[in-house]
């Protein structure tokens, strides 16, 4: 019983804190292989631009969260819901003109839809300790560090 609580003690700082049921062991091994390594190259490898990362600082432990928030843009799609049919052909100078009824379409509006946010914690001395990942997309979204 103490060599499992001891093993238990010694690997918490190290192991993820999951929101998300549905995220994969594949997640997981991808994300825990920041763990150990330097914050800095998550910002060389990762992508940064376009407001895509988060940066808080914890003044009371030191520590710095590294947050990136996936999301699928809201988008409008266009359904082809009647129109198009054949109603007749044109015959001028033996040139065929085909007729067609007009083509209406309907507009459905899909809202914006978060994917994941993927949370690297890094002590004071700027190695990652931890993460965090969080929303039903993260098998997806979640990349570990090149060469790994």
């Amino acid at each position: 019983m103490r060599l499992t609580l001891l093993v238990a003690v010694v690997l918490a700082p190290l192991a993820s804190l999951v929101t998300a049921a549905d995220t994969s062991a594949g997640a997981h091994a991808k994300a825990g292989a920041w763990v150990g390594r330097d914050a800095s190259a998550l910002l060389m490898e990762l992508r940064v631009d376009g407001g895509r990362i988060q940066i808080d600082e914890d003044d009371a432990t030191l520590e710095t969260r590294y947050t990136w928030r996936t999301v699928t843009p809201a988008w409008t799609e266009r359904i082809h819901v009647s129109g198009g049919e054949l109603i007749g052909v044109t015959v001028r100078n033996n040139v065929h003109m085909p007729h067609y009824t007009p083509i209406i379409y309907d507009e459905v509006d899909h809202p914006e839809k978060h994917r994941c946010d993927i949370t690297y914690v890094a002590d004071r001395e700027g190695v990652v300790r931890r993460f965090e990942l969080k929303g039903p997309d993260c098998d997806e979204d979640v990349v570990g560090p090149k060469g790994s």
